[in-house]
């Protein structure tokens, strides 16, 4: 059975990725390696990340990350440090969407560079999609990197103030 990603992505966009990303994205397995964190220090925000699963705890930790398959969706475990992020990935109409608990991330994917970048954001809570000018501003891009695959995320508040920021390199277990 296919990854999520490799549904949205098909055959030319896989092939289009360096090893090490297709690595993650083509198949379920599970990788590790090491996260860091940068977050906010309004407290109100940080309590928000906890709430949607998002780190909130800056500064470096070992990451756990596995991708399993249940049907047509994929189920992402993230394990930082004691922090445990989880995830739900499912694809319509070419759009990959991620659900963190009531919130879900719509976006589309584009291969560049042997990576991914993800594009077009849209968000939707409990359901209902979010205006765009309520919407936070996330750069979210995957790269191979010193041998393994090389992510780096960074959502910022709809005015520009940084809430989290998270990068790090996997590599396969």
């Amino acid at each position: 059975m296919s990854t999520v990603y490799a549904r949205v992505l098909g055959e030319a966009g896989l092939e289009a990725l360096s090893p090490e990303c297709r690595a993650l994205h083509a198949s379920h397995g599970a990788f590790d390696g090491v996260i860091d964190v940068e977050t906010t220090t309004n407290p109100l925000f940080r309590f928000a990340l906890r709430v949607f699963g998002f780190p909130y705890k800056p500064g470096q930790a070992s990451v756990i990350f596995s991708n399993t398959a249940k049907g047509d969706v994929d189920n992402w475990q993230r394990q930082m440090g004691d922090h445990r992020m989880s995830s739900i990935l499912s694809e319509k109409d070419g759009w990959l969407h991620e659900s963190l608990g009531g919130l879900t991330v719509l976006c589309r994917l584009e291969t560049r560079d042997g990576g991914l970048d993800l594009i077009d954001m849209r968000f939707r809570l409990l359901g209902v999609p979010l205006p765009l000018w309520a919407c936070p501003k996330v750069s979210a891009s995957e790269r191979p990197k010193k041998g393994g695959y090389g992510f780096d995320i960074e959502i910022k508040t709809p005015w520009g103030g940084k809430l989290v920021r998270y990068s790090g390199v996997l590599r396969t277990l």
